[in-house]
């Protein structure tokens, strides 16, 4: 009999270590009657679904972000997307399923790594990513005015930055993302990751997720 993965175990016990009011009513590891009728990982112990409640800062597309850079996963799906490790180059991709999952958060992780109970990235997360990101993409906005945008915010340099771009605005860029709630190596070089990790964040914010970090995107990411 299946029993649940001491690793998914411990992606719920960290989703309320961090917010623990959240609410627990789409959780689940271990498939149900549903489940049981077709292949799942569910079935298995090996997935688990967190709650989506931005009531109070658990966003699934916070826990999505983090999930695909954890090295025990091998899919997640969020809000009618699903991102494949083994499909890493196409990114996030068209969900066609039934269950839209726009209540939770799906993570599937590899059978080799159930019994890996190291903290998972939500459990330590802090500001505003853990509370801003919302459950879809806003309708694009006009770019920030000088007189709208925050007075700490830097103005954008004049120059689109993209995939090969390097220096200290590029490093500007990832630590703005991972104080957003992504995770990336921080070294001032706009590599392929870099490049996801942008156009993902464009896609979130209503943006043409073109991965070029021109005057919209940088307003959006410093606002």
């Amino acid at each position: 009999m299946a029993t649940p993965a001491p690793a998914c175990r411990k992606a719920l016990e960290d989703a309320t270590r961090r917010w623990p009011s959240r609410s627990r009513a789409s959780d689940g590891i271990l498939g149900d009657a549903r489940h049981q009728r077709r292949k799942s990982d569910h079935n298995l112990g090996n997935a688990v679904d967190i709650t989506h409640d931005p009531r109070v800062g658990c966003d699934g597309g916070v826990i999505a972000a983090l999930a695909i850079r954890d090295p025990r996963v091998t899919y997640v799906i969020w809000n009618r997307r699903i991102y494949s490790i083994a499909r890493a180059a196409e990114g996030w991709r068209r969900y066609r399923g039934s269950n839209p999952h726009t209540a939770h958060c799906h993570i599937s992780i590899r059978s080799t790594a159930r019994a890996d109970t190291r903290a998972w990235a939500w459990s330590s997360i802090t500001g505003a990513a853990a509370v801003r990101p919302g459950s879809a993409p806003p309708p694009p906005a006009s770019p920030p005015t000088a007189a709208s945008r925050p007075t700490d915010a830097p103005a954008f340099p004049g120059v689109p930055l993209r995939l090969g771009a390097r220096g200290p605005l590029v490093r500007r860029i990832q630590e703005r993302l991972e104080r957003r709630g992504w995770r990336l190596g921080v070294d001032g070089s706009f590599g392929p990751e870099t490049d996801r990790v942008v156009r993902d964040f464009q896609r979130r914010r209503g943006l043409e997720d073109d991965g070029v970090v021109g005057r919209r995107t940088w307003n959006a990411l410093f606002s």
